[in-house]
C-alpha cells in the first residue's frame, strides 16, 4: 500500500548561490543566497523535495539531524514522524523545527508523487486562480519604487509588497508616496517593516503613515516574540498588521494571532505542510485571513485547497534576489496577475539536482 512505503534515503545540501546582479536591502548588500534542499526517496523510488533559506543558521546540520530521524519510517504517520524528529530538543525546539519542517515537506512531496496528483488536490481543490502579490524593495528609492510599481500594474497585479527601512520615516514616506501615487484605482500596496521596532510609541508614526496611504498591511512591526507589543500597537491603528512568518509552532502563532489581522504561515519555518495546514484551520477559527511567506510554488496549493489564504506572496524571478527559482523544475504560472493552479503531481518544489552540483559547499547523503 502507499502508505506502508517507507523512506529509504535522506539528501541534505547546503547551496550558496550567488546573485547574477547584487542587490540591496536597506544599506546591506546581497550578492549571494544560501539555502538549504532536502531530497527524500521512499522504498519504491518516489522522491521528494524541499527547501529553505539557511538565515545565517547551522540549517544543515539540523536538517541532517531531523532526516537522520524520518530512514526507515512509513509514509503513513507524517504527524508522528515530525513529532518525534524534534528529538530530545528542550521546548520550544525551535533548534530542530526548520530541519522538520523541510522533512515533512519533502514527505509530503513525495506522496503526492505516488498518488500523481498536485498537492493542492490531494488537499482538496477549491479554486483554481489565486491572487500573486509579487514582492519589490531592493534597492529603493522613490524612483525605483514608483516605476516598479507602474510595470507590476500594468501586468495585472492587483496587491504589492514593498519592503521598508523603518528607521528613516522620511525616506519611508517618499518611497510609499511615490508607489501610491502611480497605482491605478484597484491596485493597492502593502508595507513590510522586518521588525523594525519594539515599542508601540516607535511603531506608531509609520502606522499613520500607512493609514494615511490606505495601505492593506503592515507587516511584522515588531519580532514575533513581542507580539505583546503587536497587541497593544494593533489597538491603536486602523492599519491591519501582519505576523507569524517565524512562529516555532502552533501555540507561537495563536499568541502572535493576538496582535494581526493578517496571519502569515510559513511551512519551511514553524512546522512542515501539516503546521500550515493547523495554522490554516486556526486562522479560519479565529476569523483571520492568511498571506503565507514566499516560497510560492509550495504555498499556492495552500491557496488553491483553502479560501482562508486571501493571495500569494512571492519574489519574482526578473527581480533575481531568489536564484534558485531557476532550479525548479515546476516554476510559478501566472496569467493576469493571478497565479494559476499546476497540473504537475507533487508539492511545487521539485529541484534540478543534478544543477545545483557546482553550488554545494556541504552536503550529506543518509541510508538505511
Amino acid at each position: 500500500m502507499v502508505l506502508d512505503q517507507t523512506i529509504a534515503r535522506a539528501e541534505v545540501r547546503r547551496l550558496v548561490v550567488p546573485l547574477e546582479n547584487p542587490v540591496r536591502l536597506g544599506a546591506v548588500r546581497i550578492a549571494e543566497r544560501a539555502y538549504v534542499a532536502v531530497r527524500l526517496t521512499l522504498s519504491d523510488g518516489a522522491s521528494g523535495y524541499a527547501y529553505g533559506y539557511d538565515r545565517g543558521m547551522p540549517l544543515f546540520e539540523i536538517a541532517a539531524e531531523a532526516a537522520r530521524r524520518y530512514l526507515g519510517q512509513p509514509l503513513r504517520d507524517k504527524a508522528r514522524l515530525a513529532r518525534a524528529a524534534l528529538g530530545p530538543t528542550p521546548a520550544p525546539r525551535a533548534t530542530m523545527v526548520r530541519g522538520v519542517s523541510l522533512c515533512d515537506i519533502a514527505l509530503w512531496d513525495a506522496h503526492a508523487q505516488i498518488v500523481r496528483l498536485p498537492l493542492h488536490a490531494m488537499l482538496g481543490t477549491v479554486r483554481d486562480r489565486v491572487e500573486l502579490m509579487p514582492v519589490i524593495g531592493y534597492g529603493m528609492t522613490p524612483e525605483v519604487a514608483a516605476q516598479e510599481g507602474a510595470a507590476l500594474a500594468a501586468r495585472g497585479f492587483r496587491t504589492i509588497k514593498v519592503m521598508i527601512d523603518g528607521n528613516d520615516l522620511a525616506f519611508d514616506t517618499a518611497v510609499v508616496t511615490a508607489l501610491a501615487d502611480v497605482l491605478p484605482d484597484g491596485v493597492r500596496f502593502g508595507m513590510d517593516a522586518h521588525w523594525s521596532w519594539h515599542r508601540t510609541v516607535d511603531a506608531l508614526p509609520w502606522c499613520r503613515l500607512a493609514e494615511r496611504m490606505n495601505a492593506l498591511f503592515l507587516e511584522d512591526p515588531v519580532a514575533p516574540t513581542d507580539w505583546r507589543v503587536a497587541t497593544e500597537l494593533r489597538s491603536r491603528t486602523s492599519v491591519p498588521l501582519c505576523l507569524g512568518e517565524d512562529a516555532v509552532n502552533l501555540a507561537a502563532l495563536r499568541d502572535m494571532a493576538e496582535g494581526s489581522d493578517i496571519l502569515r504561515i510559513d511551512a519551511a519555518a514553524s512546522g512542515g505542510v501539516g503546521y500550515a495546514l493547523d495554522g490554516l484551520a486556526l486562522a479560519r477559527t479565529l476569523g483571520k485571513s492568511v498571506i503565507p511567506h514566499v516560497f510560492a510554488t509550495l504555498h499556492q496549493h495552500f491557496g488553491f485547497a483553502h479560501e482562508t489564504v486571501s493571495r500569494i506572496e512571492a519574489i519574482l524571478p526578473e527581480l533575481g534576489a531568489d536564484p534558485i527559482g531557476a532550479f525548479l523544475t515546476q516554476p510559478m504560472q501566472i496569467a493576469g496577475g493571478m497565479l494559476v493552479a499546476p497540473i504537475t503531481p507533487g508539492a511545487g518544489l521539485a529541484l534540478d539536482w543534478q544543477a545545483l552540483e557546482s553550488f554545494i559547499t556541504h552536503q550529506q547523503d543518509l541510508t538505511i
